[in-house]
């Protein structure tokens, strides 16, 4: 009895460490729940679906527990690195589009899971057979335990030029060696895992042309700049039917592969843009204030600094006036108090030179 009872308590409670994420059995509709033991170790990750590709994105911790009843299902729990990487989670093992959450901060539903990410936490709930319904208040549970702050997702999506795009093909990867875990075999061959980048792919549709853009961000516009040659000097094939255009703005570097021609591509990449942003750490009052598309602290500092200058300058010039002018005043009193003494001076300097 009592080693049966040590069972008990040992399943419905999670294993010492074990963050308490997951709901009770009762709150979605199961009826008992046992937990898996967590790991932090990535090379646990080998026994878990698409393991490799969540050790690429930057894997911290891996919990799970599983619910049994009229529709089992499981929950899966990844701490990662960071935001970025729950979105590139969502992005690549999606089934459906992806939404705004709740739950969590977007999410995405499939037959027979659903994905979210909440922070750095991203979630896979997964059960044959169960109901959309039941996904969906597993998964607001679960959102409702995750302590983890809404994370800042990733902008690169933002840079694509909107017409044409479709956003439901949008996968994102935080470094070209999760693109090449994910994509295996068929990695481009303008893709290189041995640059710093983010990367941004879609499918695009405009009139009677599709194809594919690829949006890479560096962490400087000079490594852009040379990424772009290096693909273009190295590239050695293209599919017969295919046309690769690239064009580079700032630290960004867009490739477009597809049945475009020439006039239809160009006008596709130019709409690709890039701005910078400044961010001031002295408070946001302070950067609200724009005039002339001009931050008003810049030109607060510059005004400042000029006027700063002038008084310093007016007051040098101000100071060599009075001084050589009591100097001159100086002399001429001397001279009429004590003519003496300037009676011998005919203003010429006499220089005595001695010969040794």
């Amino acid at each position: 009895m009592l080693a049966a009872v040590g069972a008990l308590s040992a399943q419905t409670r999670p294993a010492d460490g074990l963050a308490d994420f997951f709901p009770e059995a009762a709150e979605i509709d199961s009826t008992s729940r046992a937990f898996s033991a967590g790991f932090e170790d990535a090379a646990g990750l080998a026994k878990v679906k698409d393991g490799k590709l969540i050790s690429d994105v930057g894997f911290i911790r891996y919990e799970r527990a599983d619910y049994s009843g009229t529709t089992p299902l499981s929950i899966e729990v990844f701490t990662l690195l960071d935001s970025y990487a729950a979105y590139s989670l969502v992005t690549l093992l999606r089934e459906n589009h992806i939404r705004t959450g709740p739950p969590g901060d977007v999410f995405t539903i499939g037959d027979e899971s659903l994905l979210f990410v909440h922070g750095r936490i991203f979630v896979r709930i997964s059960g044959k057979g169960t109901p959309g319904e039941l996904l969906e208040k597993t998964a607001e549970a679960v959102s409702s335990k995750t302590a983890a702050s809404s994370g800042e997702l990733p902008r690169l999506a933002e840079y694509f030029p909107s017409a044409g795009y479709d956003a439901d093909t949008l996968r994102y990867f935080p470094s070209a060696a999760v693109y090449k875990t994910w994509a295996g075999v068929k990695t481009p061959e303008y893709i290189r895992a041995d640059y710093d980048m983010e990367i941004a792919v879609a499918r695009y549709f405009t009139g009677n042309h599709s194809g594919t853009v690829s949006i890479m961000k560096f962490p400087t516009p000079e490594l852009a700049e040379a990424y772009q040659d290096d693909i273009a000097l190295s590239m050695t094939e293209v599919p017969f039917g295919i046309s690769i255009y690239t064009r580079s703005v700032g630290p960004l570097v867009a490739i477009l592969e597809g049945d475009f021609d020439h006039v239809s591509a160009s006008r596709l990449l130019s709409a690709l843009k890039f701005s910078y942003s400044m961010h001031w750490v002295y408070g946001e009052e302070n950067a609200a204030a724009v005039i002339w598309g001009v931050p008003g602290v810049v030109l607060t500092a510059v005004a400042a600094s000029l006027i700063f200058s002038a008084i310093a300058i007016s007051a040098s010039v101000l100071f060599g006036l009075a001084l050589g002018g009591g100097r001159y005043a100086f002399r001429r009193y001397k001279e009429k108090s004590f003519p003496q003494l300037f009676a011998d001076d005919s203003g010429i300097t006499r220089l005595n030179l001695w010969k040794s």
